[in-house]
């Protein structure tokens, strides 16, 4: 008996399986239609379309795709460094300068005796130019009535016989520091031949002498002597000489500190 229920119910399966097949396209068919007829308002179409087939749509595959590591690499440490100042010195121009050429002196055309100098010179050994040039301290004694030799020289274009010797043996004291019954003192020039400069003289036949000798200025050097005053008062004085030439032409030499005093007074020390 139950071998013959279950061959029942396996035939029933197999019929209601073909006949599936079978009826399904002819009821889609017939809805269809009916949606058409009806514009989707049939309640039926409703219910089929509540039923449509639910299809699962395969997702595709989420592929995790491996993100590369981020490293984070070390920046080296910026450094502000301080730059110093460049300072742009200006440079003064370097100007070359010539060597300033040392003008030469113009040679003096001297044709006539006025046109040599005219000078003193003091012999520096002498004690009386000593005093005067302040090597010497002290007053220079001199006595009444004696010649001397001071030491003191005039340089001109003159001889000295063309000269004119004049000297004040009392300034700063009034005139006539002596006794009026004395002798005046006096001074006087006196040629020094060896002394003499002929640069601008020529050594030549001379017609108007009928013999050779110098022509053109000659520069003499003549010494002056001077011949103190008889009773001379014991006073210190400033003596003052005066040198007039030919032309009129006046130089004048101060001494210091002469003081006159009595020779007796030594000869008996």
């Amino acid at each position: 008996m139950k071998f013959f229920l279950l061959i029942s119910i396996f035939v029933f399966s197999a019929l209601i399986g073909g006949c599936q097949s079978i009826y399904e396209p002819i009821i889609e068919e017939a809805v269809e239609k009916a949606v058409d007829e009806y514009n989707n308002s049939n309640p039926l179409a409703e219910r089929v379309i509540e039923v449509e087939k639910i299809v699962e749509v395969p997702v595709e595959k989420i592929v995790e795709v491996p993100v590369e590591k981020i490293v984070e690499v070390p920046v080296e440490k910026i450094v502000e460094v301080t730059v110093e100042k460049i300072v742009e010195v200006p440079v003064e121009k370097i100007v070359e300068i010539a060597p300033t050429p040392t003008p030469t002196p113009a040679v003096k055309l001297v044709k006539l005796p006025s046109d040599i100098e005219q000078k003193w010179i003091c012999d520096p050994n002498s004690e009386a130019c000593k005093i005067n040039s302040g090597a010497s301290v002290g007053t220079y004694d001199i006595s009444s009535s004696k010649n001397y030799d001071i030491g003191l020289s005039f340089v001109s274009g003159y001889k000295a016989s063309e000269l004119k010797a004049e000297i004040d043996l009392c300034y700063p004291k009034a005139s006539t520091c002596w006794q009026e019954s004395g002798e005046n003192g006096f001074a006087a020039l006196i040629a020094q031949p060896v002394l003499n400069d002929y640069i601008h003289a020529e050594f030549k036949w001379i017609p108007a002498i009928a013999t050779q000798g110098w022509e053109g200025p000659i520069i003499y050097t003549s010494k002056l002597s001077i011949r103190t005053p008889t009773n001379w008062f014991y006073w210190t004085y400033n003596p003052i000489v005066k040198i007039i030439d030919p032309e009129g032409n006046q130089s004048i030499y101060q001494f210091k500190n002469w003081k006159a005093v009595d020779t007796a007074q030594y000869t008996i020390e």
